[in-house]
């Protein structure tokens, strides 16, 4: 699968949340393999098309995932890389990303240590 325009880049963002909360407790493995075609092809996607995200250039991120994503932004990242430094898997960061994953205390001192992301902003939005 390939995504070539953004209407489809569009569909395939609005189809991967839909699969994601058909399942919100993280048991959805009729919909693994749909769920990572469709984040490959959407990773691909942005890396082609790689532009900071509208909602952060107006303003600034309210929300941790937010941070996140300007964090990759900043430098440079795609999610599996962030994962990555994070010490987490590429799902488990998607699940946060995407709200259906809480942070808990690990990843908040790896968001700290890692990301420098202020240790009350982390308090107050997870």
């Amino acid at each position: 699968m390939k995504i070539r325009t953004v209407a489809q880049y569009e569909k395939a963002l609005l189809t991967i949340e839909s699969l994601m909360n058909a399942f919100p407790d993280g048991e959805n493995a009729a919909n693994d393999s749909k769920i990572a075609e469709l984040a490959k092809a959407i990773e691909e996607y942005e890396d082609r098309h790689a532009a900071m995200p509208m909602s952060l250039v107006i303003k600034n991120p309210e929300t941790l995932p937010d941070v996140i994503e300007l964090k990759m932004f900043e430098k440079q990242m795609k999610r599996k890389d962030m994962a990555k430094l994070l010490g987490i898997t590429d799902t488990r960061l998607s699940e946060v990303m995407h709200g259906k994953r809480k942070v808990n205390m690990e990843l908040a001192k790896r968001l700290y240590n890692t990301l420098g992301v202020d240790p009350r902003f982390i308090l107050e939005k997870s």
